[in-house]
């Protein structure tokens, strides 16, 4: 695929979450109104914490697992049945596999909640067991939905797995808003019907890659063999953010009420343009990266990297630097009201502010780590993220006593740093991506984000209270506009070449 080819769909995929993440900040918005940061909250969080966890991490890991060997064994021309039997045996290993696992999380309910908030009061307690028990069967619909996408992308078909989580939002949307009435089992039962719709979106969309689904389990056939071995592996490096957040809600649990609460919040609004535009970045470029790495085309392959690496450093800078500078304005408007206080604003923010500057590194790490599994290296993302595990639980340990819930927000900032540059470091001796591409997109973004935030700075301080959610909106909306187009103008004053590059292949035909 050509870089043409790469930057129109990671702009597809950019347009397709923008609405996706949308609906999903509008759940957190209804589910914030109607139950604020309290024990019911709290419990769903809890309760949501393992199965969320596997449910990120199994799904990232068998795309990334299951892309590289359907790009590998797929013909376009010629008799396919080989990849027929591949991807059905994988999807149904997934369904019985997980269908296993989620009797098992159900049985274990208690000790679950127990080892994710060994903290939490007993009436949060036993409503996060009960929660858990229906939460968790969502596993099955999750994992077998994310193997399908692995098929889809590999491809070249990203528009219905970029689609379903949107499908899973609204769900939750339509239970919160108009059936819980407070009930937050109804909001439960929601998410879990969510998912099942998470799968039936992707799996009408199979047959549209001529894909033949055939009911065959063949767990001892070599690549399947392989894709087993190297399952965990991927899991585990690519689980690196959701251990924070286990962690997190470990520590927070022996805080002050709300604390679990503010951090998702805050962590849900960095994974903003994570979501949005890395992510996009990484679904576009990642089939390229499989099929360069099986050629052996170490040079393309360091070239794609380092244009994937730009792209996302070109949106992620400002966006970081943006909610530093604007946290508590853009809490209280997305969330403040109903349930959600002042006091509520003020710790999410507080988070937020901590959280922000961790997205450069994570934004790095998501795209780095799948360029070292295009190139079937496992065992690095593996040890970087046991290391930077590491470092987050010995600072959460260091930082909570003295800044509580600020505290684990920074460990995970610098924990996410280490893991980055580790793994950067690694790839850097393989293939050298930070070419001069990079380099003239880094000095250029930071010049260009240093002005970008001295104007954001000085219009908070002049801009009048705003005492409504419509004159809050106004102001935001404006300094946003306004923040955009002086970092565009900088840019193009700096002749950055990220950014002509960008414009130059929307441009094309």
């Amino acid at each position: 695929m050509s870089k043409n080819n790469i930057v129109k769909a990671a702009g597809l995929l950019l347009v397709i979450n923008i609405g996706v993440k949308l609906l999903g900040f509008v759940r957190e918005m209804v589910i914030a109104n109607g139950f604020g940061a309290s024990f019911a909250s709290d419990a769903y969080l809890v309760a949501y914490t393992i199965p969320y966890f596997l449910q990120t991490i199994l799904g990232y890991a068998f795309v990334s697992a299951v892309l590289p060997l359907l790009s590998a064994c797929w013909k376009e021309e010629g008799d396919n049945e080989e990849a027929y039997r591949l991807g059905s045996s994988l999807i149904n290993l997934t369904l019985i596999v997980m269908t296993a696992l989620a009797v098992l999380g159900v049985l274990a309910a208690p000790a679950l909640v127990w080892l994710t908030a060994p903290a939490l009061d007993a009436d949060t307690y036993s409503l996060s067991v009960e929660l858990t028990r229906i939460l968790f069967p969502s596993l099955i619909f999750m994992s077998a939905g994310m193997v399908i996408a692995g098929i889809l992308n590999s491809r070249y078909r990203f528009v219905a797995a970029a689609v379903a989580p949107g499908v899973t939002a609204l769900f939750v949307i339509v239970s919160t808003a108009w059936f819980a009435k407070g009930n937050i089992y109804v909001v439960a039962i929601g998410t879990l019907l969510g998912f099942v719709g998470f799968f039936l979106v992707q799996a009408a969309d199979l047959p549209r890659t001529g894909f033949r689904y055939r009911l065959v389990c063949d767990y001892r056939h070599p690549q399947i063999r392989q894709v087993m071995r190297d399952l965990l592996p991927i899991i585990i490096g690519l689980a690196v953010n959701q251990f924070y957040i286990i962690i997190n809600r470990i520590f927070a649990s022996g805080m002050q009420e709300g604390s679990i609460s503010a951090l998702n919040y805050a962590n849900k609004l960095i994974n903003l343009p994570l979501g949005l535009f890395v992510a996009a970045v990484i679904t576009a470029v990642f089939p390229t990266l499989a099929e360069l790495a099986q050629k052996q085309d170490k040079q393309e392959l360091a070239a794609t990297v380092s244009r994937g690496v730009s792209l996302s450093l070109l949106v992620v800078l400002p966006a970081s630097v943006g909610l530093m500078l604007l946290d508590g304005e853009i809490v209280r408007l997305l969330f403040e009201g109903g349930n959600f206080n002042a006091q509520d604003t003020l710790i999410t923010a507080q988070a937020l502010f901590a959280m922000a500057p961790g997205m450069l590194f994570i934004g790095g790490s998501m795209l780095l780590c799948r360029v070292c599994y295009a190139l079937h290296d496992v065992r690095t993302p593996l040890l970087c993220t046991a290391i930077s595990v590491a470092v987050n639980l010995l600072l959460c340990w260091l930082l909570a006593p003295h800044l509580a819930h600020i505290g684990l927000a920074w460990a995970n900032t610098f924990a996410a740093g280490v893991n980055t540059l580790l793994l950067g470091w690694h790839l850097q001796r393989q293939l050298p991506f930070l070419d001069a591409d990079f380099r003239d997109t880094l000095g250029k973004s930071l010049s260009a984000v240093a002005v970008m935030g001295l104007v954001v700075f000085v219009l908070t301080q002049l801009w009048p209270a705003a005492r409504t959610k419509l004159s809050l909106l106004l102001m935001v909306g404006a300094i946003i506009l306004i923040a955009i187009v002086v970092y565009l103008a900088v840019l193009w004053l700096l002749k950055s070449r990220a950014l002509h590059y960008v414009l130059d292949d929307l441009l094309k035909k």
